[in-house]
């Protein structure tokens, strides 16, 4: 990439996709953003979350609660999902954050340490899901309030605290500037390229990770981050098509089956997905079913057939609308992650709303299948390789643009 000025954005020629947005000050105000939200996420995994009260009786929950009682009655892997996406990976990306920063500014870690634990926080970003489970706590509170009395804890407002601070962290993230930082701090490459055989060509080759651009051959590991490099993600089309194939067929049953059934004072009633939403508008809770609507029907549906007409046109080597292609692209990886909204709340109702033969909340076929489609969805979004739908265009000259409006545009 070409250098950049503090302020500055570069752009990619062929999408105008920003691959590094240069911060003024890249390590300190994430650094002291990170610090907060270990803090309040410290305290959010000890505290309660929240509790309510009905029929004389009294519950008390924690974020592990609700993954606890999910595990406890026969859906383990659907509880091991929540406690992953709400209390483990977040935990795990903020640690990653503050050794990999605090060690660049003092000094005081192995730059090969570093690199190799900074190399898993941007797989693991769309994975930390709090924002979303805050999302799913909104939607079930409005069942709960229906319910019993409820009160709001210190956890829940310890949650907020750490979205907002993560959020502004990842925003002012300058992933560029780290690597350059980690790759100053080791004096020998993390694994040096061989040297090519007589006869044969090494070709320019980006690195998926730390985007450094190599001169190599497929295999070889990246001279920065030492990933091993591939021109191309491997089997990309098979991959994703397959599990496209399997979130469809999981779709259906996610949408007909139950997804929680709700006993009280003997009487015993199965919700579907749909039957929610309608449950939500009769209420007059216009946006969040709406919300619901398309979080957790309309995105897994769009999402499986924007990505099959990718997956055709890329397979007919179709050169058409490809910056607009990519754009959708984007937008699936990006709406992905928050089709959870319904699991989260469904974890927390089980939580609670355990009162015996009075009133209990209790998961049922449909939510393994819906958290089944929400997973597998993304995980085919990751493993298609968009630059596939770009391999015949023509390549440009690259492009800086300033950060600040109004500013001139330079080039490189």
């Amino acid at each position: 990439m070409p250098a950049a000025a503090p302020g500055q954005v570069v752009d990619c020629p062929q999408c105008k996709h920003p691959l590094w947005r240069r911060q003024v000050h890249p390590f300190n105000y994430i650094i002291a953003c990170s610090l907060a939200a270990a803090m309040f996420y410290c305290f959010a995994v000890v505290a309660p979350f929240l509790e309510i009260s009905a029929h004389g009786r009294f519950q008390l929950a924690k974020l592990e609660t609700g993954p606890n009682q999910l595990m406890s009655t026969g859906f383990q892997m659907v509880g091991a999902l929540v406690l992953a996406v709400t209390v483990i990976i977040p935990g795990i990306k903020i640690a990653i954050l503050l050794l990999t920063l605090i060690g660049v500014e003092t000094k005081s870690l192995p730059a090969g340490f570093m690199k190799a634990i900074f190399r898993w926080y941007e797989p693991l970003r769309p994975w930390a899901m709090i924002d979303v489970y805050l999302l799913g706590f909104l939607v079930a509170y409005t069942r709960l309030i229906a319910l019993a009395s409820v009160h709001l804890d210190t956890a829940l407002f310890a949650l907020v605290g750490v979205m907002i601070s993560m959020a502004a962290a990842d925003a002012a993230l300058d992933k560029e500037s780290i690597w350059q930082a980690l790759h100053q701090l080791d004096h020998e490459p993390v694994r040096p390229a061989p040297r090519p055989e007589a006869g044969r060509r090494t070709f320019a080759i980006g690195c998926h990770c730390c985007d450094q651009l190599n001169l190599a051959r497929p295999g070889w590991g990246c001279t920065r981050c030492g990933t091993t490099l591939h021109g191309r993600k491997p089997d990309s089309i098979n991959r994703s098509l397959s599990l496209l194939i399997a979130a469809a067929m999981l779709y259906i049953p996610a949408n007909v089956f139950p997804v929680m059934v709700i006993t009280s004072l003997g009487s015993t009633q199965p919700y579907t997905i749909f039957a929610g939403i309608v449950e939500l508008v009769n209420a007059g809770l216009w946006p969040l079913a709406l919300l619901v609507f398309f979080a957790s029907i309309t995105i897994p549906l769009m999402k499986l057939v924007l990505l099959a007409y990718m997956l055709w046109q890329t397979q007919r080597r179709k050169r058409l609308h490809l910056l607009g292609k990519t754009r959708v692209y984007r937008f699936v990886e990006f709406i992905g992650r928050w089709s959870m909204i319904d699991v989260f709340m469904i974890s927390i109702l089980v939580a609670l709303v355990r009162f015996g033969q009075l009133t209990t909340i209790q998961a049922s076929l449909g939510a393994p299948c819906f958290a089944a489609v929400v997973v597998i969805t993304m995980f085919a979004v990751h493993f298609f390789d968009p630059r596939l739908m770009w391999d015949r265009r023509p390549t440009a000259p690259g492009s800086v643009r300033s950060a600040a409006p109004n500013s001139q545009l330079g080039s490189a």
